[in-house]
C-alpha cells in the first residue's frame, strides 16, 4: 500500500512537471531551430508563399472587411475605440487562419521532417525503428502526399472550430487568449498524431483522443502558446511554424520517457510497460510489480 502511494505520488509529480513545462516548449523549440542552420533551408519555400499570402490578405481584408466589421461591432453596442481595435484584431486573425490553412496543406511535411530530425538527433527514431522491426513492421519515411492527407483530415476539425470561436476576437486580449486556448489543443494533437502511431501504436482517432484527453493540460498549454506565436504576422509562418515543430519534438520526447528510459544515448523500454498504456495504467502496473516483488 505504501509502495502504491509512492508510485502514484511520483507519477503525479512527473505529470505536474510536464504540464508546467509544456507552454515553454515552443520557446525552447525556437532556440533549437535557430541554433541548427541545417533546418533553415526547410523554411525557404514557406517564407516565399506566406509573404505573398500575408500581403494579399492584409490588403484585401483591410480594404474590404475592416470597416464593415467595426461598424457591426458599433451597431452591437461596442464603444467606437473597442470596435476599431477589435476589427483590426479580426483582420489579423483572419489572415492568420488563411496562412495556417495554406501552411498545413502545402508544407505540413516540413514540420514532420523537422520533428524527425530532432528526434533522430536524440536517438528516438533509431529506437522506434528497432521496435517496429521487432514487430515485423517498418518505420515509414516522410511522404508529402500522406502528410497532406493527414493535414486535410485535421483541418476538417480545426477550421470549423476556428470559425465558430472567431467572435472571441471581439474582446481585445482576453478574446485572443481564449481563442488560442480553445484551438491550441487540436493543433498540438496534429503535431503528435504520427508519433502516437509509431511510439504508442494508437492508430484510431478514438484511441488518440483518449491519450490527448488524459493529458489535456499538456496539449492545451503547448498548443495555445504555439498558435499564439504563429498568429504573429510574417514571423509566425516564417519562423514559429518551423520552431514549433522543434517544440513538438520535445513534447514527443516527454511522452517517450513515459514508456522508455535513457542511458547515455541509448534508449530501452521500461520493464513491464506496454505500448499505449496511459499514465494511470503505468502506475497500476508498477504498483502491482512492486507488490509482487514484496510478496
Amino acid at each position: 500500500q505504501h509502495s502504491t502511494t509512492a508510485v502514484e505520488s511520483t507519477a503525479a509529480e512527473n505529470d505536474a512537471m510536464v504540464n508546467a513545462g509544456a507552454p515553454f516548449w515552443p520557446l525552447v523549440g525556437l532556440g533549437m531551430f535557430l541554433s541548427r542552420p541545417r533546418l533553415w533551408k526547410e523554411v525557404v519555400c514557406p517564407i516565399i508563399v506566406t509573404t505573398i499570402s500575408t500581403i494579399v490578405c492584409l490588403v484585401v481584408l483591410f480594404g474590404t472587411a475592416l470597416h464593415p466589421q467595426a461598424t457591426a461591432l458599433i451597431n452591437a453596442g461596442c464603444p467606437d475605440w473597442i470596435a476599431w481595435i477589435s476589427a483590426v484584431l479580426f483582420v489579423l486573425a483572419e489572415t492568420a487562419v488563411v496562412n495556417i490553412i495554406l501552411m498545413l496543406i502545402l508544407f505540413g511535411c516540413v514540420q514532420v521532417r523537422i520533428m524527425r530530425s530532432i528526434l533522430e538527433e536524440k536517438g528516438i527514431i533509431d529506437q522506434l525503428r528497432v521496435e517496429c522491426a521487432a514487430r515485423g513492421q517498418h518505420l515509414p519515411e516522410v511522404q508529402c502526399y500522406r502528410d497532406v492527407g493527414h493535414a486535410i483530415l485535421f483541418l476538417l476539425g480545426r477550421v470549423p472550430l476556428m470559425i465558430l470561436t472567431m467572435p472571441l476576437h471581439g474582446i481585445p486580449i482576453l478574446g485572443q487568449i481564449a481563442w488560442v486556448l480553445l484551438n491550441g489543443w487540436i493543433y498540438a494533437w496534429e503535431l503528435q498524431q504520427e508519433f502516437l502511431v509509431f511510439a504508442r501504436e494508437l492508430r484510431g482517432c478514438g484511441e488518440q483522443f483518449g491519450f490527448v484527453k488524459q493529458r489535456c493540460c499538456t496539449f492545451g498549454g503547448f498548443g495555445a502558446v504555439a498558435m499564439a506565436l504563429e498568429l504573429i504576422p510574417f514571423a509566425g509562418p516564417w519562423i514559429f511554424f518551423a520552431s514549433n515543430a522543434c517544440g513538438a519534438a520535445l513534447m514527443s520526447e516527454q511522452f517517450f520517457k513515459e514508456t522508455h528510459q535513457q542511458s547515455g544515448q541509448a534508449w530501452s523500454t521500461k520493464t513491464g510497460n506496454v505500448l499505449g498504456q496511459s499514465s494511470e495504467e503505468e502506475t497500476r502496473t508498477s504498483a502491482t510489480d512492486d507488490t509482487s516483488n514484496c510478496a
